[in-house]
């Protein structure tokens, strides 16, 4: 592990995954962000959101909400290219 940072947690759709991962690798390459600490910014107020690109891949949670934050590891998006 790389070390820690504030995440968006998801649940990807039944075999969708992959293809989740994929998308936000393609997304960070295509929009890239200055720093590890302008991602958590940017990805709240860019006009084309992370957010908005990721829900198709993911479910709903029981609250209606597809995304909770919570710290975690940083994950090296490079790897699902």
């Amino acid at each position: 592990m790389a070390g820690m940072i504030n995440c968006m947690r998801f649940r990807p759709k039944a075999g969708q995954a992959e293809a989740l991962f994929k998308a936000y690798a393609e997304y960070v390459r295509d929009y890239p962000f200055d720093d590890i600490m302008h991602k958590i910014i940017d990805i709240m107020n860019r006009d084309n959101r992370v957010s908005q690109m990721m829900r198709q891949y993911v479910e709903p949670y029981d609250d209606g909400e597809s995304f909770n934050s919570f710290s975690g590891p940083v994950v090296n998006c490079d790897d699902y290219l």
